[in-house]
């Protein structure tokens, strides 16, 4: 099974000083919104995924 991040993220460099700020900050907090898509994403499928084993060892 092949596991792609829905959600893309780059991860931040140093800001150049000829960087606007507000773009800089606006930036990072897209890359933590992806990130945590990307966590619930995969926190969900553990949960599908530990539900189903359950389901499935109970009926042994």
């Amino acid at each position: 099974m092949e596991m792609k991040a829905l959600y893309p993220v780059s991860l931040p460099t140093e800001r150049d000083e000829a960087d606007d700020k507000k773009d800089h900050e606006d930036w990072i907090k897209k890359n933590e919104s992806c990130l945590n898509m990307n966590f619930s994403a995969i926190a969900d499928k553990l949960f599908e995924l530990e539900t189903r084993l359950a389901l499935l060892e109970s009926e042994e």
